[in-house]
């Protein structure tokens, strides 16, 4: 037994697996409406041929942050982001006073929750390799540099390249868990979230998805394997953009740099992962990095001769949806300008609760409050503007790395520092709760693996999929087993 961040994690033994050989390709910042719409349509006849016995999630709840890191903490281990430990590829160190980032200066793998990793599905399959993973867990991994720099550069032949590669690892390695994946990210952030290069990229991957097939068919056996395929999360529109760092500086702050070199005398740091959600972090006003300051602090934060309610500070700013922070051990507020809210979690029937305590209602639920499972709240909140959303924000303050404040950005708006906008324009982000980074899709054929349309899905769901078709164990977590047919 583990305890995990408050969670405990236990095997249930006795099943018997269904699948020795899983491929799982993730198809990164794929908008999960423009997927579904072409799939339904019959434009992906490749995929459609394929997956006609499987199943199809229309809607997949993402991971909240909606990024990379931790979409892939959770479809790994069946934990939400806060309790994997993976916000995104950047954090604040209180204790060190600068910026950590996973490109420079930290590693995912390091920070990742040390109580999952003998329960994650790299864990369980004992043979495992990646491609293009963010948190090397794999037994083993492939460094593709010509598919990086496909990448990075929104060159389409990124498609061809992975799939090429990925037939070789299998003809050569045979590995009883291969997890790879063929990014959309820059082209969906450079043209758009269904502008026409994500089209072309989705139309070359069913191209050459037979390809693929193919060899899976000679090495494995054919219907003696499984294939998923899944987008870890959308992406939405944006054209304004919100500097945090200088807003701090222009109310009299003192924000660390973002940039990772220290600075004496920081007060306060605010970073942005994916560019529509954001952490922020302040020093206690008494104790400084040595402790976070609490709910009543932020509310009433001393600054320059007065009290500053930091999170109506930000909730008033234009480019700012809703602001959230810690209550209490139990509990966490929701803060919009229009209004305020309390997500509660009762730890002993493991049940959740929205209300709105004053104004109007910040996720804009309008629904009765009450006490509800996870699952409740997921069918409840799936097709909503905000899904999942209070289930996930309650747990997100789990983590060690978490900031003592998270923003969702605004429709349109996302937070990043001008200088580290790199691309050549930037007309889509993600990271936020929104719908359209937040819902997604899955597909998946394999041994047992049902035939059918599922309405909706968490992407972390995968996890129990997973562990079922290795090793018959499945992992007490947040994910629930919804594809297989045993």
């Amino acid at each position: 037994m583990n305890k995990v961040l408050g969670v405990v994690s236990t095997f249930v033994d006795g099943l018997k697996p269904c699948s020795q050989h899983i491929v799982l390709i993730w198809l990164d910042a794929l908008a999960g409406d423009l997927f579904v719409e072409m799939y339904l349509k019959g434009e992906l006849k490749n995929l459609e041929e394929f997956f006609n016995e499987g199943v199809l999630v229309k809607n997949a709840i993402a991971c909240f942050p909606t990024v990379s890191e931790s979409a892939e903490g959770g479809v790994i281990s069946g934990f939400y982001a806060g309790e994997t430990n993976m916000l995104g590829e950047r954090y604040f160190s209180r204790e060190q006073q600068i910026m950590m980032h996973y490109k420079f200066n930290a590693k995912p793998e390091a920070d990742f929750a040390r109580e999952l990793k003998d329960c994650t599905i790299d864990a369980l399959s004992k043979k495992s390799i990646g491609m293009g993973r963010l948190i090397h867990m794999a037994s083993e991994e492939i460094v593709d540099i010509k598919a990086m720099h496909y990448e990075r550069t929104g060159d389409l032949r990124i498609v061809d390249r992975r799939i090429e590669v990925a037939m070789n690892v299998i003809k050569v390695k045979k590995p009883r868990f291969f997890f790879f994946t063929v990014s959309a990210d820059y082209i969906s952030h450079v043209d758009g979230r269904k502008g026409s290069s994500v089209y072309s990229f989705v139309k070359r991957f069913d191209e050459k998805f037979p390809s693929l097939i193919q060899v899976l068919d000679e090495v494995y056996g054919r219907n003696s394997y499984t294939v998923v395929v899944f987008s870890d999360h959308g992406t939405a529109s944006v054209s304004n953009h919100l500097d945090l760092p200088r807003f701090l500086e222009e109310q009299g702050f003192s924000p660390a740099p973002t940039d990772l070199i220290w600075r004496k005398n920081s007060n306060c740091a605010a970073l942005s992962n994916g560019r529509r959600s954001a952490l922020v972090y302040f020093a206690h006003p008494n104790e400084g990095w040595r402790k976070r300051p609490g709910c009543k602090n932020l509310r009433r934060y001393p600054h320059r001769g007065r009290e500053v309610d930091l999170l109506k500070l930000f909730a008033e700013e234009r480019g700012v949806a809703q602001v959230f922070a810690k209550r209490d051990e139990y509990s966490v507020i929701v803060v919009s300008s229009e209004g305020e809210a309390v997500i509660e979690y009762n730890r002993a029937e493991n049940k959740y609760r929205y209300r709105v305590i004053k104004g109007e209602d910040p996720l804009e639920y309008n629904i009765e409050s009450k006490w509800m499972t996870e699952e409740e709240w997921l069918k409840m909140t799936y097709s909503k503007k905000y899904p999942d959303a209070v289930v996930q924000l309650y747990w997100i303050f789990k983590s060690p790395n978490c900031g003592d404040i998270v923003l969702n950005a605004s429709d349109k708006w996302d937070f990043w520092e001008p200088w580290d906008i790199w691309y050549p324009r930037l007309v889509a982000a993600h990271g936020g709760l929104s719908r359209d980074e937040m819902s997604v899709f899955i597909l998946a054929k394999g041994p047992h693996i049902k035939a059918g349309v599922l309405p909706y899905a968490r992407v972390l769901d995968i996890y129990a999929t997973l562990a079922k078709c290795f090793s018959g164990q499945i992992a007490k977590s947040h994910a629930v087993e919804r594809m297989l047919a045993i």
